[in-house]
């Protein structure tokens, strides 16, 4: 019993390195992707004087969305980036990172973007085909980017063509 639980322990030393790094890779990857996304996107008008990346529920990213978008600007506006838990504190913001894992919290917080106009982004599985905007998916070191185009145009929120030609688009009225 103790050599197989000795040979198990071995086992996940070897692999469970790995798969932390695969994760703070993916995770400094999805970090970036904020930023470049908003290359590619045209929301409406907005008075706001910050571009707000807000997240809800967890946050994966530890500091490094702080340290990233410090002194940086996304479409000549000054990074802000919030942490909230609750739909009703999500406010104005330009992207809404969901990483709710309760189904019916995650379609609130998708309801409310699409009311505010908010880019919705998430890796949670389903998430395009439920009224999320992008979808991203990490697959043997590859980026898979899914986009829901109908969600998009019910939020006012234009896509270029080069990110759709980079993605699996849904077209069509999806919820």
């Amino acid at each position: 019993m103790k050599n197989a639980f000795a040979i198990w322990s071995l086992v996940l030393a070897a692999v469970w390195p790995a798969a932390a790094i695969a994760s703070e890779e993916e995770n400094k990857l999805l970090a970036v992707f904020f930023g470049r996304f908003s290359n590619y996107i045209e929301l409406p008008d907005r008075s706001a004087k910050n571009f707000v990346i807000t997240l809800i529920d967890e946050n994966p990213f530890g500091s490094l969305l702080d340290e990233l978008y410090k002194g940086k600007l996304i479409n000549g506006k000054p990074v802000e980036i919030r942490y909230v838990t609750r739909v009703e504190d999500i406010g104005q913001s330009d992207i809404l990172f969901v990483t709710l894992v309760n189904p019916r919290a995650r379609q609130d917080a998708i309801a409310y973007a699409r009311k505010s106009s908010i880019l919705t982004i998430s890796t949670a599985l389903g998430f395009a085909e439920r009224g999320g905007i992008i979808q991203l998916d990490f697959l043997q070191q590859h980026t898979r980017i899914k986009i829901n185009h109908g969600a998009a145009v019910k939020s006012n929120i234009r896509i270029g063509a080069p990110l759709l030609s980079l993605a699996t688009v849904i077209r069509g009225d999806q919820p």
